[in-house]
């Protein structure tokens, strides 16, 4: 086969972002092609009462100096900012439909303590649990593929899974603690857990000391600005990205892989999958169903986003901080809320006074319950203890993704991605990674510099 190019990226997020511009400074001739209009993924920029907002991520965890070191790294023209409010806070139900907001405990990694008897953890969970959890359960063999739930219920109990690490994990990574073991969520946390044989001391050593909800960061202006600038950068060195092109097919054969769009086959060397994972499964041949565990990750609905204007004095006094995560077992239309311009000084300073953007994250990819600016007003109500009413809502932007939850490894899926690799076809992003830009980016810089031997570059973050 005759290459027409050294390397095809397929999809425009920001691990395939990563790829081609680390490709692209080793010289190599690149082609990403993106599906969508825009580059970016979930890294997508609108406008809301009068400014540009995250539509997608809006921040990054910092469990890994994966963000800092890839601006430093191309001297990319963007500040990292930090959240500026108190800590998020946890909305419980309680009895006679009261409803308890209190701030997430300071020092916790997916929901598990560095101290279970720390007043804020005693707090949320009860004394019971916390002394449960404080009496770890240790001694039995550690195992990589147990989910999360089965770990922390063995080991710290019920009380403080159901309590605490379950609708973290729920909110923060789309999933239940039951789909998804804890290496995969959180490689830095399992490695301190293998070497200690607890949780706890693990949590205690990874944990940052900061206000529940905060160890997080930011993008002065929005984390879409992250993925525009490495486009740039990588449009600068020579990469070719091409949005409104779908990929229907890859072919490998001697010496290269055919990508088949719908009126053209382009010829690459070689070729890196970095969609979501039913697309994903597609181009590997495989069918979507078979990316899925079904006895442990159904298929999950698509992510779901309502972004509002939103004008209340009360919201000015940030009643719970930089948001909300809500208990599962709570009957509230949405899972998560975002209070943006409390988190984030840069939207504060853009907004009027008394003018907010609250960000909701719904349950399931369905109407009920947010499918009006009432809706919204009733929900942002419940979850802050604020009076919202109709008329305070102004403009409301719905994003959806239907490809981005990422379910369980499974062996098909295993041996899929190796036998891929085999043939030239490699596979990066949330699906070969883990969720969040701590994962993804390092995963899709380390696949870039393996396929074309790039040494790689250190410089101190700013």
């Amino acid at each position: 086969m005759r290459s027409d190019v050294d390397l095809v990226v397929v999809g425009g997020g920001i691990a395939g972002l990563v790829v081609a511009l680390e490709a692209a400074t080793a010289g190599a001739g690149v082609v990403v092609l993106e599906s969508d209009d825009r580059v970016g993924g979930m890294l997508r920029r609108g406008r809301l009462a009068g400014i540009d907002i995250d539509l997608g991520a809006e921040s990054f965890a910092k469990r890994t100096d994966a963000v800092p070191r890839l601006i430093a790294d191309f001297d990319l023209p963007l500040e990292i900012v930090t959240p500026r409010s108190g800590p998020a806070h946890l909305v419980s139900p309680r009895a006679g439909g009261r409803w308890s907001r209190l701030p997430l405990p300071r020092r916790t990694v997916i929901g598990i303590p560095a101290d279970p008897l720390a007043a804020d953890v005693v707090a949320i969970i009860g004394e019971r649990a916390a002394q449960r959890a404080a009496a770890e359960v240790g001694g039995t063999p550690l195992d990589p593929t147990a989910s999360l739930a089965d770990v922390v219920e063995e080991r710290l109990g019920a009380g403080l899974l159901d309590g605490l690490v379950d609708p973290l994990c729920r909110s923060i990574y789309s999933q239940p603690a039951a789909a998804v073991p804890l290496p995969r969520l959180h490689p830095k946390m399992w490695t301190a857990f293998e070497r200690t044989g607890s949780l706890l001391a693990a949590a205690a050593e990874v944990a940052p000391d900061a206000p529940g909800g905060t160890a997080v960061g930011g993008i002065a202006g929005g984390m879409w600005r992250l993925a525009e600038a490495v486009a740039a950068q990588a449009r600068s060195r020579g990469a070719d990205i091409r949005t409104s092109r779908t990929v229907r097919a890859l072919s490998a054969g001697a010496g290269g892989v055919a990508v088949e769009l719908d009126d053209a086959t382009l010829r690459s060397r070689g070729v890196v999958v970095a969609t979501g994972p039913r697309a994903a499964a597609q181009l590997l041949g495989m069918t979507p169903a078979a990316i899925d565990d079904a006895a442990s990750a159904p298929i999950q609905p698509a992510v779901r986003l309502l972004t509002a204007a939103v004008t209340s004095v009360g919201l000015s006094a940030e009643p719970v901080g930089s948001g909300v995560i809500v208990a599962p077992g709570a009957r509230t239309a949405a899972k998560a809320m975002t209070h943006i311009d409390a988190k984030w000084a840069w939207a504060r300073a853009a907004l009027a006074a008394d003018t907010h953007v609250v960000r909701l994250s719904a349950r399931a990819d369905d109407t009920a319950g947010l499918d009006s600016a009432a809706a919204v007003a009733r929900e942002i109500t419940q979850l802050t203890g604020v009076r919202i009413d109709r008329g305070d809502i102004g403009e409301i932007i719905t994003t959806r993704w239907r490809d981005a939850v990422v379910p369980a490894e499974s062996d098909d899926w295993t041996r899929a991605v190796m036998d891929a690799a085999v043939r030239g076809i490699h596979v990066t992003g949330a699906v070969a990674a883990g969720t969040g830009l701590a994962s993804v980016i390092p995963h899709a810089r380390a696949l870039a510099q393996q396929l074309f031997s790039v040494p790689a570059v250190r410089k101190e973050p700013r």
